[in-house]
């Protein structure tokens, strides 16, 4: 009747199972917590969703300082959003050792599993997972949603200045929590509000930060290519640190008026940035992988008539074209930091050293992988290890 069900008294009653009766009296019994959650992107929103479901009594509070929640979602993956990758997991991040485990207890599998449960079906391109639709703004959608239908407080356009005890300050409020959960990003994209401000902060508080460069991004050369700007090439690339190959990829090639692009060298850039100290960097480029004795008289059978020109002009060998490293595009250019807060400073929970009522999940950690969803995948699985914790004093 209405919304309220009329049970007479003779009706039987569903048995309620001995689980379901345990979690019941969790819930019931299990006090209520402030959890204060610095960061509206991807991690920040599914710890939020994640520990709101697994403890319905806490209070779960977003502070974002952009105007809506996930912004950096809107543009990932050329706005398809590649969230997730279905092979293998080796050689993608540094800390590999620290970052596996934690991405292990939540794979593929369980985040594909949980996309479902939100609405955000999905197809696999090769071993890249994409929402169904083709766009990012579905998978921002279904997790707004999900805040929504939770209660979720979300305190939009409110600038964290700093937090101290169990005293959360903002540029608007000060707010009390019993747990603080830093899901704020890097550096890069400061156009979308991740301005790395965050790490000063946290020197501050005593925190070890490890220097931050940009990473996935273009890269700068010495050599003069203004004249091919804008050429893409399909090529084989590799990575030369001090005349030792460290990395091969293969794909398109873009010549910016400076230097050169494309998910090739964007991944090349995760491994430049690992190379703690180097004498000299180059990119070796094969323009016609698999086609053998190629003279120059007939490069332009093989490439874009303009790069033809290039090489020849420059007397550079199609198969054997050497570009040396300058520097990496800044970081409104790059899509995710490297570098970042330590991982020494957190416990395998993702729980602060230094004060147990703090956790760091996400970008904000030394944490980097290259292109393929696997640096939502970090986010992801950080977000759900931290769900996971028992929220008690000492643990």
């Amino acid at each position: 009747m209405g919304k309220t069900w009329i049970v007479p008294e003779e009706a039987i009653l569903p048995e309620i199972k001995k689980e379901t009766k345990l979690i019941i009296q969790k819930h019931i019994d299990e006090k209520s917590r402030e959890i204060a959650i610095v960061g509206g992107g991807i991690s920040g929103v599914f710890a939020a969703i994640r520990i709101k479901e697994k403890h319905p009594n806490f209070r779960v509070s977003i502070f974002e300082r952009n105007n809506k929640l996930l912004r950096k979602i809107y543009v990932t993956g050329n706005g398809k959003c590649n969230f997730a990758n279905s092979g293998s997991l080796v050689n993608k991040y540094n800390n590999e050792s620290f970052v596996l485990p934690i991405i292990k207890e939540f794979p593929f599998s369980k985040i594909s599993q949980c996309f479902e449960e939100l609405g955000v079906h999905y197809k696999l391109v090769n071993d890249l997972a994409y929402p169904m639709s083709e766009s990012a703004e579905t998978v921002a959608l279904m997790l707004d949603k999900k805040i929504d239908e939770l209660a979720i407080d979300a305190h939009l356009e409110e600038k964290f200045i700093d937090y101290r005890d169990s005293q959360l300050i903002t540029d608007k409020n000060t707010y009390h929590f019993d747990y603080l959960i830093f899901a704020c990003g890097g550096k890069s994209s400061p156009q979308l509000g991740s301005d790395g401000s965050i790490f000063n902060i946290l020197e501050k508080h005593g925190y070890r930060i490890i220097i931050t460069q940009p990473s996935l991004c273009p890269i700068k050369v010495k050599e003069n290519v203004f004249s091919i700007e804008g050429l893409r090439a399909k090529a084989n690339l590799t990575l030369l640190v001090d005349n030792k190959s460290i990395r091969q990829e293969e794909g398109e090639l873009l010549f910016k008026k400076d230097g050169l692009s494309g998910i090739g060298i964007f991944n090349l850039t995760h491994f430049i940035n690992m190379q703690k100290s180097c004498k000299k960097i180059n990119i070796c480029v094969d323009f016609a992988p698999n086609i053998a004795n190629i003279v120059p008289e007939r490069y332009i059978e093989f490439v874009h008539p303009k790069l033809a020109n290039y090489l020849c002009k420059n007397n550079l060998d199609i198969h054997n074209t050497f570009f040396t490293y300058k520097s990496l595009y800044d970081f409104p250019h790059s899509q995710v930091t490297s570098g970042g807060l330590s991982v020494q400073e957190v416990n395998q929970n993702l729980r602060s050293k230094r004060d147990n009522k703090v956790f760091f999940i996400g970008e904000i950690l030394d944490v980097d992988a290259v292109c393929g969803g696997f640096n939502i995948m970090w986010a992801l699985a950080s977000a759900e290890k931290v769900s996971n914790n028992s929220f008690d004093y000492g643990k």
